[in-house]
C-alpha cells in the first residue's frame, strides 16, 4: 500500500530590497545587498549631504537582477527599504 506523503511546504524567507529613487527617473532602482539597512543609511547620509556645486559619483553593487549602480549624488530624490517574502523550496 502506497501512503501519501505531500511534498513539503516551502519555507519562506524575507529579503529586504533598498529602493532608489532618482529625479530623472520615474520608477525605483531595486537593489539586492546584504546589509540592506546600512545601505540605507549610507544613501541617507549621501543624500543629505549632496551638493549641486560639486557633483560626486555614488557607485553600489547589487546581489540581485542589478549588479552594479552608478549614480550622482545630486541625482537621487529619496531611498527606502522593501519588505518582501519570498518561497524558497528545500
Amino acid at each position: 500500500m502506497n501512503q501519501y506523503t505531500p511534498p513539503p511546504a516551502p519555507q519562506i524567507k524575507t529579503r529586504k530590497p533598498v529602493l532608489i529613487f532618482l529625479k530623472i527617473v520615474g520608477p525605483p532602482l531595486v537593489l539586492y545587498v546584504e546589509n540592506s539597512e546600512a545601505v540605507y543609511q549610507e544613501i541617507k547620509q549621501i543624500i543629505a549631504a549632496a551638493n549641486d556645486q560639486s557633483p560626486k559619483l555614488i557607485e553600489k553593487m547589487g546581489k540581485g537582477p542589478l549588479k552594479k549602480l552608478a549614480v550622482l549624488d545630486t541625482q537621487i530624490a529619496g531611498v527606502a527599504l522593501q519588505e518582501e517574502n519570498v518561497s524558497v523550496n528545500i
